[in-house]
C-alpha cells in the first residue's frame, strides 16, 4: 500500500499539485488522467519515491513491491530478448549461477577437504530455495509473456539490440510483468503495441491481483483495465469511482450543474442589487437594503469558481477537389524493399470517393508498406497500382513529426510547402493548432512530441486533397486532440485510408477494414465493430475446426490463405472478455438502480419541490438513469 497525505510538489514558483491525498492498495485499478503538462508523470514519480514532495508525506507499507514502466523504457541491453525478460528474476538467476559454480567445484574436491561440508550445505540451501521458487517454470512463463507481447519463439532468442525502440519497450514491459509487483504503474503502455498485443495486455491485467495505476490516452484501454478515474487538473486530484467513459459524462454533468448553480446565484444577486439601488437611499427601506447587501455578500461566497476550459486544437480539412467515383486501384501487386523478400503479395484494393478505410495488422505485417504503395511512394514489384487523373492525395507518414527539419521554425515548416495564397493565413492556421505569438518562431527541435505532431497535421491542410492517407495520426496527441481529429476526419467528405491502433478512431470512422496477414490483404466490408465480430467468429471457428464466413479475401483464389489459427486469440480469451463485460454491465445496472431508488425516495418528499432548480435537476437525473438502465439491460441481453 502507498498513501499520500496532503502532498504538494512545485517546480520553481509553479505548484504542479497541492493538497493531494491518495491511498493506493492491492486490487485498486486506477486511471490517472489530466491535460498534458498537468503533472501526471511527476505524481507517479512521487508515488514511486523517485521525487520527494515539498510538503506532506508519502507512506509505503512494508513488503510492498513496486513496478514502473516509464513512457520511454527502450534502454539498451546486451543479451537476448529472453534474457532481458528474465532480468525480472535476477536474484534467482544469480543463485542458479552460484549453484552451477558450486557443482563445478564439488566435482574436483577431495573427500577429505575441510570445506566439503560447508560447500554441500550451501549447495543444498540454494537448491532448496530454487525449488521453492519454481525455478524450472521461470523460462516457460517468460516465453509465454513475450509471446503475448508479439515476440515469436525465434525472436525471443535474438539479441535485443537488433530491435527498434518500440520492441525494446515491449521486452522491458515483459520483465516488469514477470516481477509480479504488488503495485504496478504504467505510463502510456500502449504507445508501441499493436492490436493483438494490446488485447493480450488487457487480458493479463484483468487477471493481475495487485494495484494498478495507468496513464494512457487510449480510451478503450482505460475502459477495459480501470475501475476508477483520478483526474489531476489545476493542481487538484479528484476521484471518480467509475469507468473512463462514465467519467467523461460525469465530468461534463458536474460542470453543467456548477454553471447552473452559479447562474441562479447571479440572478438572485441581480434581483437583490436592484432592490438596494432602488431603495437604499430611502430611510424607510434602509434596514431592508442593508439586509439585502449582507445577503449579496453571502451569495457571492456561494459562487463556485470554475477553472477555464483548456485551449484545444480546432480545424477541419479543406473541401476535397472534384473527382470521379474511383480514386485508386491496386491489382495483383507485390511490394518490398531493396533486395529483401516481398512484404506484400497479390494485393487487390480499390479506393473510391468517400471511402473510410482502416488498415490493421500486427507490427511488421506491412501496413505502412500498403499505405506507401497507395501514396505512390513505393513502386510495385509486380501488378498494377493506378490512380485516376483527378485524384489528389495527401500523405501523413508515421514519423512525419520526427522527420521535419529540426532547425526550421514552426512557421517555416509550413512556409516551405505552402502555396502562395496560403502565406498570409499561416499564423491563423497555426493559432488553431495552439501556436500563437512568438511560439511560431520556435525551432522544431525544441518542441514536444505532441507539438511536433500538431505541426505535421497542420502541413497536410495546405493542399486540398480528395484522398487522405494517414499513418498513426493520433500518436502523441492527448485525448482532447484525438477527439478533434476524429471529428474532423468524420466530417471530411473525401476518402480516407488510415493505419492506426486507436480502436475508438477506427470504430468511429471506418466503413471498411483491410487486415494485413501473411503478406496478403483481406478486405472486411462494414465498420470496425463488424470486423471485430468477424475476427472473434473466425477464432472460434478455427478452434472448433469450422470455416467462418464474413471476410472477402483480397484475391479470391485458393492461394490466398486465411490467417493461421495460432496467430488468433483463442476462444477462451473471448469468453473471458464476454464474462468480464457481463460482470461490468451487471455492476453498472446495480449501481444505477441503487441511485434510482434513492431518487424515488427524495422525489416523494414535497419539500424537494420548494426549490425548483433542485427539483428539475433530480427529475432530469431520474429520467437519465432510467434510460441508461434500459440501455444496459438491452446490452445484457445481447451478451447473454
Amino acid at each position: 500500500m502507498i498513501q499520500l497525505q496532503d502532498v504538494r510538489y512545485a517546480i520553481a514558483d509553479r505548484a504542479l499539485f497541492q493538497g493531494v491525498s491518495w491511498v493506493l492498495s492491492p486490487g485498486d485499478r486506477c486511471a490517472l488522467v489530466g491535460p498534458n503538462g498537468a503533472g501526471k508523470t511527476t505524481l507517479l514519480r512521487v508515488l514511486l519515491g523517485e521525487l520527494r514532495p515539498d510538503a506532506g508525506a508519502r507512506v509505503l507499507a512494508r513488503g510492498t513491491r513496486l513496478g514502473y514502466l516509464p513512457q520511454e523504457a527502450a534502454e539498451r541491453f546486451d543479451g537476448t530478448v529472453l534474457e532481458r525478460a528474465m532480468e525480472a528474476h535476477r536474484e534467482l538467476l544469480a543463485m542458479r549461477e552460484e549453484l552451477d559454480a558450486l557443482h563445478q567445484r564439488l566435482q574436483g574436491i577431495a573427500p577429505d577437504d575441510p570445506h566439503l561440508g560447508a560447500l554441500l550445505e550451501r549447495a543444498g540451501e540454494v537448491q532448496h530455495h530454487l525449488e521453492l521458487e519454481d525455478e524450472h517454470a521461470l523460462e516457460p512463463e517468460a516465453r509465454r509473456v513475450l509471446s503475448g507481447l508479439g515476440f515469436s519463439r525465434r525472436d525471443q532468442d535474438r539479441p535485443l539490440a537488433e530491435f527498434s525502440g518500440g520492441w525494446r519497450m515491449r521486452a522491458a514491459l515483459a520483465a516488469l510483468l514477470l516481477t509480479d509487483p504488488t503495485l504496478l504503474f504504467l505510463d502510456e503502455p500502449t504507445n508501441h503495441l499493436d492490436l493483438p498485443a494490446m488485447e493480450w495486455l488487457e487480458d493479463y491485467l484483468e487477471d493481475f491481483h495487485g494495484g494498478l495505476v495507468v496513464v494512457s490516452h487510449d480510451r478503450v484501454f482505460l475502459d477495459r483495465v480501470a475501475r476508477e478515474v483520478l483526474e489531476l487538473d489545476h493542481g487538484q486530484l479528484t476521484a471518480f469511482p467509475m469507468t473512463f467513459t462514465r467519467y467523461l459524462e460525469e465530468r461534463e454533468l458536474r460542470r453543467e450543474q456548477v454553471e447552473a448553480h452559479n447562474e441562479q446565484v447571479e440572478k438572485r444577486i441581480a434581483q437583490l442589487q436592484r432592490f438596494v439601488e432602488r431603495f437604499g437611499a430611502k430611510n424607510t427601506k434602509a434596514t431592508q437594503a442593508q439586509s439585502k447587501r449582507k445577503m449579496i455578500e453571502r451569495l457571492r461566497e456561494q459562487r463556485v469558481v470554475l477553472p477555464r476550459r483548456p485551449r484545444g486544437i480546432r480545424f477541419h480539412f479543406p473541401d476535397p477537389p472534384h473527382a470521379g467515383r474511383l480514386l485508386l486501384r491496386i491489382e495483383d501487386a507485390s511490394a518490398g524493399y531493396a533486395t529483401g523478400p516481398d512484404v506484400l503479395r497479390e494485393v487487390r484494393v480499390e479506393i473510391a470517393r468517400g471511402d473510410k478505410v482502416a488498415i490493421v495488422g500486427a507490427n511488421g505485417a506491412g501496413k505502412t508498406t500498403l499505405l506507401r504503395l497507395l501514396a505512390g511512394l513505393l513502386p510495385p514489384r509486380s501488378g498494377v497500382c493506378e490512380s485516376w487523373p483527378h485524384t489528389r492525395s495527401a500523405y501523413f507518414a508515421q514519423h512525419a513529426a520526427e522527420s521535419m527539419d529540426g532547425t526550421a521554425t514552426v512557421i517555416g515548416a509550413l512556409e516551405e510547402m505552402s502555396p502562395p495564397e496560403w502565406r498570409p493565413r499561416l499564423r491563423s492556421l497555426l493559432g488553431n493548432f495552439l501556436f500563437s505569438g512568438d511560439d511560431v518562431f520556435k525551432p522544431i527541435r525544441v518542441l514536444s512530441g505532441g507539438e511536433r505532431q500538431r505541426v505535421a497535421l497542420a502541413r497536410i491542410l495546405l493542399e486540398p486533397a480528395n484522398l487522405i492517407l494517414l499513418d498513426e495520426p493520433t500518436h502523441h496527441l492527448d485525448l482532447a486532440g484525438k477527439e478533434v481529429l476524429e471529428g474532423a476526419l468524420e466530417q471530411y467528405p473525401g476518402a480516407i485510408v488510415v493505419v492506426t491502433h486507436d480502436r475508438s478512431l477506427m470504430a468511429r470512422l471506418a466503413t471498411r477494414v483491410v487486415e494485413i496477414t501473411e503478406g496478403r490483404a483481406v478486405v472486411f466490408p462494414g465498420g470496425y465493430d463488424d470486423y471485430e465480430s468477424s475476427r472473434v467468429a473466425r477464432a472460434r471457428a478455427a478452434e472448433d475446426g469450422r470455416a467462418a464466413p464474413g471476410a472477402r479475401v483480397a484475391r479470391a483464389t485458393p492461394s490466398a490463405p486465411a490467417p493461421r489459427a495460432k496467430e488468433r486469440p483463442p476462444a477462451a480469451a473471448d469468453r473471458r472478455r464476454t464474462a468480464r463485460e457481463l460482470e461490468r454491465v451487471e455492476r453498472e445496472i446495480e449501481q444505477r438502480e441503487a441511485r434510482l431508488r434513492e431518487l424515488e425516495v427524495e422525489l416523494a418528499d414535497p419539500e424537494v419541490y420548494h426549490d425548483g432548480a433542485r427539483a428539475r435537476e433530480r427529475i432530469a437525473e431520474f429520467e437519465r438513469l432510467r434510460a441508461e438502465i434500459e440501455s444496459l439491460w438491452q446490452r445484457l441481453g445481447e451478451l447473454a
